[in-house]
């Protein structure tokens, strides 16, 4: 596995100030920015736009395997499918489905990653990431 590049560990780690500001308001409402920022909806509003974009860098990884294309194309539209889905049914329960859908989508990166189609440095920084904001939905889902 090589080495993260600092400018994907940088913008990386920043992606997560969103969900580590809605962990902390929703265990500390006192740090909540504004009424227009209420940790739930940073969650479900955020969460969707990364997890979104997440899975839109497969589609850009398949772009690459022109002998499999069909197949890593269509594995790589799955995920923007099931969070559309998702969405429409999802509800109040969408912050659950998100701390799910990410840890769902790291196993499409390890797909990718394995068919040698994620530079080698995918793996660690989606490791680090994933865990970071399923830990972060799990404070909004369950606390």
């Amino acid at each position: 596995m090589g080495r993260i590049p600092a400018p994907a560990l940088l913008l990386g780690l920043g992606g997560l100030i969103p969900f580590l500001y809605a962990a902390a308001a929703t265990l500390a409402p006192d740090l909540q920015l504004s009424p227009r920022f209420p940790p739930l909806a940073v969650f479900d509003v955020y969460g969707v736009v990364i997890f979104c974009f997440m899975a839109g860098c497969l589609w850009g990884f398949a772009a690459k395997d022109g002998a499999d294309l069909m197949k890593w194309l269509g594995l790589s539209v799955i995920p923007a499918i099931a969070i559309f889905y998702a969405v429409l049914l999802g509800g109040p329960d969408l912050i659950v489905i998100l701390m799910v859908a990410f840890p769902a989508l790291l196993v499409l990166d390890i797909g990718f990653a394995r068919a040698g189609l994620a530079p080698d440095w995918w793996l660690p920084l989606r490791y680090l990431l994933t865990a970071v904001v399923t830990a972060c939905l799990a404070v909004g889902a369950f606390a």
